[in-house]
């Protein structure tokens, strides 16, 4: 019986085997190293792909949405400079901001239905991090975010927080068609009808088209003052449209002051069923960013809820 010292890369026989075991010594020696020292020229294969050749299937996708959920614990949000972020509850909010982050450092800006409510932040410079109190519009609970902006933050992924009792807002914003507004129940739904009303002033008029039991509705286009206290604000109904009991009313908003506003529902004057701001923060009268919409939906029209302006 023949004995073979591999390890040593020698053998105990003799003949012409001998320089044959000896390739085979040193074929598994190099074969055994590749996982603790790798030999250039023998333990890389030949067309290893890069990461840059990975087929795009298999190339990890940066994630749409980052979901939170509020435990009593303040929410970490780091913010990127110059470029915004998304930040939206489960509930209708609005946001209490420190002296700190004024309009130089910090711009924000909310968009509220009766469901959710999204804070679309964008700082302007680095700032360290500051506690920020948002509240639900509907049930007064306070929930806090510390924010901070730094330069070599690049994340602008939306972050969704997630309240107790709220209705999660998973699937990100809805891209609808006019043809599939149609089907939308609009008639019912004060989400919906709100929705189309946005459509019916901003999507070109060659698509525009109106659900099934959605009817215009005449508004007297008077400007007024009288819509919202505690400001300076002027108000012109533009169109409104009626479905079963509902009437929605699109209505420009203009800050006439020389400071920045921030619009808060509860300053509606009148009896509202719901109110959405296209924006709700408005920048100080003479810049562009001095007028945006409002969608009022109510159970009589805009001058009877008004009692005539």
């Amino acid at each position: 019986m023949k004995n073979f010292c591999l390890a040593a890369g020698c053998a105990l026989d003799t003949g012409g085997r001998h320089t044959k075991l000896q390739e085979l010594a040193r074929l598994l020696l190099i074969a055994g190293s590749c996982s603790l020292l790798p030999i250039p020229g023998h333990c890389q294969p030949a067309n290893r792909p890069s990461a840059v050749s990975l087929p795009s299937e298999l190339s990890l996708a940066v994630p749409e949405l980052e979901r939170r959920v509020w435990d009593k614990r303040p929410i970490q949000i780091a913010l990127p400079v110059n470029r915004e972020r998304l930040v939206t509850f489960t509930v209708p909010v609005r946001v209490e901001l420190p002296p700190d982050l004024d309009a130089s450092t910090l711009r924000t800006q909310i968009v509220a239905d009766t469901t959710s409510g999204t804070i679309y932040w964008t700082a302007l410079k680095a700032f360290k991090s500051h506690r920020v109190q948002v509240q639900d519009i509907v049930s007064k609970n306070i929930y806090l975010l510390d924010i901070a902006a730094s330069p070599a933050v690049r994340d602008t992924t939306r972050i969704e927080v997630a309240v107790p009792g709220g209705q999660p807002d998973s699937s990100g914003p809805a891209l609808t068609t006019p043809g599939q507004a149609a089907a939308d129940t609009a008639g019912t739904d004060p989400v919906a009808l709100t929705r189309m009303a946005a459509q019916q002033l901003y999507a070109p008029k060659r698509l525009l088209q109106l659900p099934d039991g959605v009817y215009p509705s005449p508004v007297r286009q008077t400007r007024t003052e009288a819509l919202y206290h505690s400001a300076k604000v002027e108000a012109t109904p533009v169109m409104a449209w009626r479905s079963g009991e509902l009437t929605v009313t699109a209505v420009k908003l203009k800050n006439l002051t020389a400071a920045e506003l921030i619009l808060d529902p509860r300053n509606l004057r009148g009896r509202w069923q719901t109110a959405t701001f296209q924006h709700n923060l408005l920048l100080p009268q003479g810049s562009p960013p001095d007028t945006t919409a409002a969608y009022l939906i109510s159970t009589a029209p805009f001058e009877e809820v008004m009692g005539g302006y």
